[in-house]
């Protein structure tokens, strides 16, 4: 029995150990539960605290609502204060201060602080949506802008680049240039004066708006619930048909971005083909002009040949009346004996160049053979 005892008394100490350990970790484990709940219950205390101070500007209404709790002011007035010999401070004032808040306290600055947080949010929401209207509208005129740029350049590659080229010279023609920025410019003052009429018929409807919403707001005018709910079915009425018309306006958007594609497509073969056009009516002139020239060559020509055929007639008359004058025959039996002489000359020519140069050759040996036969004599 001894050895039992002395065996299962470490074993119980064990247990009792262990379970102690783990009490005590249930325990730190509940502190630590307490002290998130109680740090987040301060934090939200001094959010409330520090919203109210910047709402008020001053400790007034945390003394109202919580005379019983020591502010610093008089803590510092406490401090500041100088005992008096014999007179001890009250320490029921001290015992009696709360050191934690109640319920309703708690209940009301939660409340208060959700409102807080319900109201920035909301705030926020608000900020971020008109941020995202601002972006959205930016994106769109940013889009409008591009396609307005990109038409822009595309008709003064069509109007200025290829168009007002000279197909001779290849220079830009100045005319054409001007012509196209006047019209451009106009195109610009009447935008202006459009939207100068726009923004001012959008002032003129904003301010009756402003004068009904005042005129409202004055005579006290109030829905009624069936007024609401009426409202309420004109709304989801009104969005049905903002929907029908956002869905055909994309539709209208997709057909007029094809018909944008065709019409740039059409438009660049109908720069092409007037460019040819051009060329050709240039070309056409041209020949034109050469047809003429060629008119007045062969009218020339017929009349010189008239005049030489009644010359022809009248020398044969002539011919005719006088038989003594040479025939043509004659002549061109004439002009074939010269042409013979002439190519006998010439051969003979050839042939007496060959004897002199034979001449000249002989020359030179007989004088070589001469200096020879004297040096070796």
């Amino acid at each position: 029995s001894s050895s039992h005892a002395s065996a299962g008394s470490p074993r119980v100490q064990g247990v009792r150990a262990m379970s102690g350990v783990e009490e005590l970790q249930e325990k730190v484990a509940e502190l630590q539960k307490q002290n998130e709940i109680l740090g987040m219950e301060n934090e939200m205390l001094a959010d409330y605290l520090q919203r109210d101070a910047d709402r008020t500007g001053g400790f007034d209404d945390q003394e109202e609502m919580f005379p019983d709790m020591p502010t610093p002011m008089d803590k510092g007035k406490d401090r500041k204060t100088p005992t008096t010999r014999g007179v001890r401070p009250n320490p029921q004032r001290h015992a009696r201060l709360p050191t934690s808040l109640t319920l309703e306290e708690k209940f009301r600055i939660s409340s208060q602080e959700v409102e807080a947080l319900s109201r920035d949010i909301e705030q926020t929401k608000k900020s971020s949506e008109q941020n995202l209207d601002i972006l959205r509208a930016l994106m769109e005129e940013t889009d409008i802008r591009t396609a307005e740029v990109k038409r822009d350049a595309y008709e003064f590659r069509r109007d200025i680049v290829v168009g007002a080229e000279n197909p001779r010279t290849g220079r830009t023609m100045a005319e054409k240039v001007l012509k196209y920025m006047e019209d451009k410019l106009t195109q610009k003052d009447m935008l202006i004066n459009k939207l100068l009429m726009k923004n001012q018929a959008y002032k003129i409807s904003i301010k009756k708006a402003e004068q009904q919403l005042k005129s409202k707001t004055e005579t006290g005018d109030e829905l009624q619930y069936i007024d609401f709910h009426q409202l309420q079915i004109e709304n989801q009425q009104f969005v049905i048909r903002i929907e029908e018309a956002n869905q055909e306006l994309l539709d209208l958007k997709r057909r007029s971005g094809r018909t944008v594609k065709i019409l740039n497509s059409m438009k660049k073969r109908l720069s092409s083909l007037s460019a040819e056009a051009k060329f050709l009516e240039d070309e056409i002139r041209e020949r034109k002009a050469m047809l003429a020239k060629t008119e007045h060559d062969i009218v020339k020509v017929v009349e010189e040949n008239e005049g030489a055929r009644k010359e022809h007639k009248k020398l044969r008359a002539q011919s005719r009346q006088t038989p003594t004058m040479p025939q043509i025959s004659d002549y061109v039996s004439q002009k074939a004996e010269q042409y013979e002489l002439e190519a006998q000359k010439k051969t003979w020519d050839r042939k007496l160049e060959i004897v002199e140069t034979a001449v000249k050759r002989i020359r030179q040996n007989m004088r070589r053979t001469l200096q020879d036969s004297q040096q070796r004599e």
